[in-house]
């Protein structure tokens, strides 16, 4: 008769054992990989090793040890670089994290059937090898995979050559538009049209016109002439003669259109002493000497009470201008080296959240981003002050949140960016309106 032996009963001691022992890899010790087997304790392993099978097995690899020695280790290898490959592709890895994801296969080949005695050494023969990019650390040894497959190095290659072009491409069309614009402006130097742009310096040249110029020109570089100052002249001076009253052209500026008024005034005072004038007319005159002197009189409050005008603008801009620039769901980048040791030094973040308590109101919640496209070592949240973070400037035409000033808290869009005086140009979403010269840290990229 057949006599089977009976299944333990869960919860005893020999099931535990057996589901240990199904369950994957045990202490590396009772190990046997010649066999592959797994005992369970030291008693299993001293009886596998005075087993008939394992003595067999031992015969074989004292035949051809170096042999075996050498398939064990051409395994290892190849399954290492496989996980690191297959799981990390050429990102930069902790060695150890590798091995721990590859001993969680239960039949996988262990170190210590190899040549290698240690993971350190394995890992420096990655290195002189030239299968892997090694570095030593504080924190271990890290790998790199290099990628040698030809189909991927191919389309890395025409990636990278296809970047280039469009790079060119780009570089191309801007020289275009560089020649239109210098062709554009000889023409309207030719023609003598002036083309008013913002105030900037005034270069005056010698034995020519007027010209603008300066970093605020059109183009770069660019210089629009005005027309000569001397035709000007010449047209001032050219004035037609009735009845003995001198008249100036309708092409005047305010000099000449005052001339006109002192010469009608004396032209009617003439005319009063003489009794011609009638009396429509005199009082037609008498109310546009009391209108001019009225404006005179507008223009002189108005140059009083500018300068008025202008502190209390001043004063509401530093009201407006709260210390805290703390907000929501803009982009901010960590400058302290103290924080978390360094760790997050140079790395960008999303505020998330900002508290309202008074001790509190200079700190926000962030959400820190990955360091790289091909990196995933993002995802921490941390509470940072506000003296810890600065804003981030994104490229022209990306939105933007305005963090400090009367504006504080409205979109805009980044037109322009001067990273020499650290000064951008917005346009306000709500009403496009042109928000010139903004300091950069008064503004930050909006993420949504």
């Amino acid at each position: 008769f057949n006599l089977k032996m009976p299944k333990a009963e869960k919860g005893t001691p020999k099931d535990i054992a057996n589901r240990m022992k199904a369950k994957g890899l045990q202490k590396l010790k009772f190990y046997c990989q010649m066999c592959s087997k797994q005992c369970r304790d030291e008693n299993g392993f001293k009886c596998h090793l005075t087993s008939d099978s394992h003595l067999r097995q031992m015969k074989i690899f004292c035949s051809n040890s170096s042999g075996i020695l050498d398939s064990f280790s051409a395994e290892f290898e190849k399954s290492y670089l496989e996980t690191l490959y297959r799981r990390h592709r050429t990102k930069k890895m902790n060695a150890n994290n590798i091995y721990q994801e590859l001993i969680q296969d239960k039949h996988h080949v262990h170190m210590n059937a190899t040549k290698w005695t240690t993971l350190s050494d394995f890992v420096q023969y990655l290195g002189k090898t030239g299968k892997c990019i090694v570095e030593e650390t504080e924190r271990g040894w890290y790998v790199t995979y290099i990628e040698r497959d030809p189909t991927i190095l191919a389309q890395q290659e025409n990636y990278q050559r296809r970047v280039d072009a469009e790079k060119r491409q780009e570089e191309r069309l801007a020289k275009q538009m560089e020649m239109q614009r210098l062709e554009a402006a000889k023409l309207m130097d030719r023609a003598g049209i002036g083309l008013y742009v913002e105030p900037s310096k005034l270069l005056l040249k010698d034995g020519g016109g007027d010209s603008i110029g300066g970093g605020d020109s059109i183009g770069g570089g660019i210089e629009l002439k005005l027309p000569n100052a001397t035709l000007l002249l010449n047209k001032k001076k050219k004035r037609k003669k009735t009845n003995g009253i001198v008249f100036d052209d309708d092409d005047d500026d305010d000099d000449g259109n005052d001339e006109n008024d002192d010469d009608e005034q004396e032209k009617t005072s003439r005319q009063k002493q003489e009794g011609q004038l009638p009396k429509s007319e005199s009082m037609t005159m008498i109310s546009h000497t009391q209108v001019k002197r009225q404006k005179q009189e507008s223009s002189v409050q108005q140059q009083q009470q500018q300068p008025q005008q202008q502190h209390q603008q001043q004063q509401q801009d530093t009201s407006s201008r709260t210390k805290n620039w703390l907000t929501r769901d803009i982009l901010v980048r960590i400058i302290s080296k103290k924080l978390a040791h360094g760790k997050f030094y140079k790395r960008k973040g999303i505020i998330n959240r900002v508290y309202d308590d008074d001790h509190d109101k200079y700190t926000a919640q962030v959400e820190i981003l990955d360091s790289g496209p091909d990196q995933r070592d993002g995802g921490d949240i941390i509470d940072v002050d506000q003296k810890y973070l600065e804003t981030v400037v994104p490229k022209d035409g990306k939105k933007v949140k305005i963090v400090k000033g009367k504006y504080r808290g409205m979109l805009a869009i980044l037109i322009s960016a001067d990273h020499e005086k650290c000064r951008g140009t917005l346009e306000l979403l709500d009403d496009g309106r042109i928000l010139k010269k903004v300091d950069f840290d008064d503004f930050s990229k909006l993420v949504l």
